[in-house]
């Protein structure tokens, strides 16, 4: 379950609440503009004009705040002298914005608070393995390892080749530590697929054959005007084929919160209504509209 509250109705009550569509305390101070009914006064200009340079300028940061002031009252005067058989409505609507608000403030503080979100691999592994027919490529992917560097980076690669080829738990700390000292970028893991526009954001995709590498799991170097790349294919998925656990360990873990999100939120939910329903919080009338004849 994701929350897109929209932003800007949080911005859109908070300014309501300050303007005149709600009750406003009195203030005991001389107003500087008045509009119909309405008035501005000296503390509703807080930090007005404080970041001028000069104190003209400060002065005229006020006269321009005060006019716009007045020329957006009497608009708004003016739209609501000529929508009031509209008023009940936009007042319905700010209802609605106010208690959906309210609603999603508390249950974001809840989850933020008492959702679990700690997903374990063994959590991933088996709702892959219960889902696998839900799942299906919609694009080819790759699964290879690279290794960027500049051309002019002074260092022996007979033996990086030699572990990129052939990789085993002794020589993978070696390659890690060589691809720290002077790649400008790798990815060395078994585990990570790419999509071909992935792919092309990384490496020159017009220097080598991807679909030959993919199918034999060559090793190529290839280079362009600054950088040297060493690849190495580890195998690949066509489209329409079932995605590897790995390629979906993200989209699985935000499905498996998303789910978590909505139980937790069920029974918060019910919770309420059978604690209110216990201390006879509520009561419902329908029946006895029926009988008189409602």
């Amino acid at each position: 379950m994701k929350f897109l509250f929209p932003w800007f109705i949080v911005v859109f009550i908070t300014f309501l609440n300050s303007c005149n569509y709600f009750k406003k305390s009195e203030k005991h101070e001389k107003p500087l503009a008045r509009v119909y009914d309405r008035l501005l006064y000296q503390s509703d200009l807080a930090g007005v004009g404080n970041g001028a340079a000069r104190p003209e300028d400060s002065i005229q940061a006020v006269r321009n705040y005060v006019d716009s002031w007045i020329r957006h009252n009497l608009l708004l005067k003016y739209a609501e002298d000529n929508l009031s058989e509209r008023q009940q409505t936009i007042n319905d609507q700010l209802r609605d914005y106010k208690e959906s608000l309210l609603i999603f403030l508390y249950e974001k503080e809840l989850l933020n608070d008492k959702l679990d979100t700690v997903v374990s691999n063994w959590d991933i592994a088996q709702y892959y393995q219960e889902h696998k027919e839900t799942f299906e490529l919609k694009q080819a992917i790759t699964q290879l390892k690279y290794i960027i560097l500049r051309l002019d980076t002074k260092v022996q690669l007979d033996s990086v080749r030699q572990w990129m080829r052939k990789p085993t738990a002794d020589n993978y700390p070696k390659l890690r530590g060589f691809c720290n000292e002077y790649a400008v970028n790798s990815a060395i893991s078994d585990s990570i697929w790419y999509n071909r526009e992935q792919l092309a954001a990384l490496l020159p995709l017009d220097k080598f054959n991807l679909e030959e590498i993919q199918l034999n799991g060559s090793y190529v170097e290839v280079a362009d005007s600054i950088y040297g790349y060493l690849i190495k294919s580890q195998g690949y998925r066509n489209k329409g084929m079932e995605p590897p656990l790995e390629f979906l360990r993200n989209e699985i873990y935000d499905i498996i919160i998303n789910k978590r999100k909505l139980e937790f939120l069920g029974s918060i939910h019910k919770n309420i209504y059978d604690e209110a329903l216990q201390k006879n919080q509520f009561k419902i009338f329908l029946d006895n509209q029926k009988n008189t004849g409602m």
